[in-house]
């Protein structure tokens, strides 16, 4: 082997070693913007899974106003679990079904009647406004049965199903108890 020969297997060398760095270069650039949206794509989804969790609604109790041996008005008491995040009851959809009827309703400011609710604010520590329920607030929302067609009887269900625009569905059974007892006002849940 001449001197020049070993010369020639350097420098191969050499420019194998360079074609491997950049090979390495690229797939780590690579690598590092893949990771980064990838991330971006995680934050995302955690914060609209955080939002999912912490704006449920819950119910509270159901209240009945009685008249002539049937529920004609409900109110439910609602409030937010800790840590939750202020409800926008104008986005809210309420579903009322019972036995042969589904009634769909959504936020009203004057009066409930057979295609809308009523949102009142028993307690507003948060100061969210008349129609947002946030942290701490207890809430009533008002359905008028009578004016929706529907009826509520003794020892008959039907469910009661609150959709927030973001959040999980909030689904409760209300039950008519075995008799109304000459009562005006009946306590339907718990």
């Amino acid at each position: 082997m001449r001197l020049n020969d070993s010369a020639q297997v350097g420098i191969g060398t050499l420019i194998i070693f360079i074609a491997m760095v950049l090979v390495a270069a690229v797939a780590a650039g690579v690598l590092i913007g893949t990771s980064g949206v990838l991330q971006q794509k995680a934050q995302k989804t955690g914060q609209e899974a955080t939002q999912e969790v912490t704006s449920n609604l819950k119910v509270d109790f159901i209240i009945g106003n009685v008249t002539s041996e049937t529920v004609d008005i409900i109110n439910v008491s609602l409030s937010l679990p800790a840590g939750g995040s202020a409800i926008d009851l104008r986005n809210v959809v309420i579903k009322y079904i019972n036995e042969t009827t589904v009634s769909t309703l959504r936020y009203n400011y004057t009066s409930p009647n057979a295609t809308s609710f009523t949102y009142t604010e028993d307690r507003d520590p948060s100061n969210t406004g008349p129609y947002v329920i946030g942290p701490g607030d207890l809430g009533k929302l008002t359905l008028n049965l009578t004016a929706m067609n529907q009826t509520l009887l003794p020892r008959k269900e039907s469910t009661l199903m609150i959709i927030p625009e973001t959040g999980s569905t909030v689904i409760q059974s209300v039950n008519g108890p075995p008799t109304f007892e000459q009562k005006t006002k009946w306590q339907l849940y718990p």
